[in-house]
C-alpha cells in the first residue's frame, strides 16, 4: 500500500484505485470508525474495483465516475437470480459517495468524481415495533421463562427503556451507569459518547442484577454470559429471539425492534422527537431518520380516532 501518488499520477489520474480504497479504509480506523462499518465499505469498494479490473486490466482513479458506478450497479442486479433489495444499492451507492469525497480530499481535486451519482429512491417501509401488550409479555417472559432471569430481565428492560443498539448494549461497562441519577454513559456510531436516560425499573432490575454477581470493577462488563464472559451480540440476539418465542409473539423480534419499540412508546406517551433523536443518538442533521419512528404511531392515532370518532359516537 503507498500512502501517497506522484504528482503525475495524481495529474493523469493514473493513481491506483486498489491504493486508494487501502488508505481510505485507513483513514476510516484513524478516524474511530467501527471494524464492523470499515468492513462493510472495503466489502462494497472491492466489488467496485473487481468489476473495474474484470478484463485484467489496472482500474485507476480515472475509473472512478458516475457513469462507471452506474455500470457496475446495474451489472450487479443482472447477475444476481433476485434483485439486490433497495436499501442493499443504496448502501453502495452511499459508500461510493462517501469515497468519492474522500478522494476529492485527499487528492486535492476540483470536485468530488463521484457528484453526479444519485442515491436510489428508497421504499416509505414502515418499521416494526411491539405493541405494550406484547412489551409487558416479553417482559414477563424474561422474568419467569428464563435461564438467568435477573439478568433477562435487566437486558429486555434496559432496551425497552433506552432504545439502545445491540452493540452498545454489550459494550456497557459498569462504570459506565449512573443508577442513582438513572444514566447510563454509551459509546455509539463513530465513537459517539451520549449520555442516555433510564427509569425506575430498569435500574432497580440492573442493580439486582448486579449485586447477584457481587463485588465488580468499573471495567467490568455490565452483561456477562454465564461462562462469565461478556455477553456477545449474537447472545443477545438468540436470547431476545427465544423469550419472544416464550412470550408467543408472533411479530418479528429482535434488539432492533425493541430499539423501534422504545422509539414508538416514547413518542406515544408524549416524548417528542428531538428528545427522541438525542437517546437514539441520531445526528441533528439526520431528522429524516427518526421522523421514520414517528410513523410508528399510525397506529396509536388509529386506535384514538375508533375510541373518539365524532359520527361512530352520534
Amino acid at each position: 500500500m503507498r500512502a501517497v501518488g506522484t504528482a503525475a499520477e495524481r495529474q493523469t489520474g493514473a493513481f491506483p484505485l486498489r491504493d486508494l480504497v487501502d488508505e481510505y479504509c485507513v483513514a476510516l480506523e484513524v478516524g474511530g470508525r467501527s471494524r464492523r462499518t470499515i468492513d462493510w465499505y472495503r466489502g462494497y469498494l472491492d466489488e467496485f474495483v473487481a468489476f473495474v479490473a474484470r478484463d485484467g486490466r489496472s482500474s485507476t482513479l480515472d475509473d472512478l465516475t458516475a457513469a462507471t458506478s452506474r455500470r457496475w450497479l446495474l451489472a450487479l442486479q443482472a447477475t444476481r437470480s433476485k434483485p439486490l433489495a433497495p436499501n442493499s444499492m443504496a448502501g453502495r451507492v452511499r459508500t461510493l459517495r462517501a469515497f468519492g469525497g474522500w478522494v476529492q480530499r485527499e487528492l486535492a481535486l476540483r470536485a468530488n468524481p463521484l457528484a453526479g451519482l444519485p442515491l436510489p429512491k428508497l421504499p416509505d417501509v414502515l418499521v416494526e415495533s411491539l405493541r405494550d401488550r406484547e412489551m409487558r409479555a416479553l417482559v414477563a417472559a424474561a422474568g419467569a421463562q428464563s435461564h438467568d432471569p435477573v439478568r433477562d430481565r435487566a437486558i429486555v428492560l434496559l432496551l425497552l427503556d433506552s432504545g439502545l443498539r445491540l452493540g452498545e448494549l454489550v459494550r456497557l461497562r459498569v462504570g459506565d451507569l449512573d443508577l442513582v441519577e438513572g444514566r447510563c454513559r454509551v459509546v455509539g456510531k463513530g465513537a459517539k459518547e451520549r449520555i442516555v436516560p433510564m427509569g425506575g425499573r430498569s435500574r432497580r432490575a440492573l442493580r439486582s442484577w448486579l449485586l447477584t454477581r457481587g463485588s465488580l470493577t468499573a471495567d467490568a462488563a455490565v452483561f456477562v454470559s454465564r461462562q462469565g464472559g461478556a455477553l456477545s451480540p449474537r447472545g443477545v440476539q438468540l436470547l431476545i429471539g427465544r423469550l419472544a418465542r416464550a412470550a408467543a409473539i408472533s411479530t418479528r423480534c429482535s434488539p432492533h425492534i425493541l430499539r423501534h419499540s422504545f422509539a414508538r412508546a416514547f413518542l406515544a406517551n408524549g416524548g417528542d422527537v428531538f428528545t427522541l433523536q438525542r437517546i437514539l443518538g441520531h445526528s441533528p442533521t439526520s431528522l429524516q431518520i427518526t421522523r421514520r419512528y414517528v410513523q410508528l404511531l399510525d397506529d396509536d392515532v388509529r386506535a384514538v380516532h375508533r375510541r373518539a370518532s365524532p359520527i361512530d359516537r352520534l
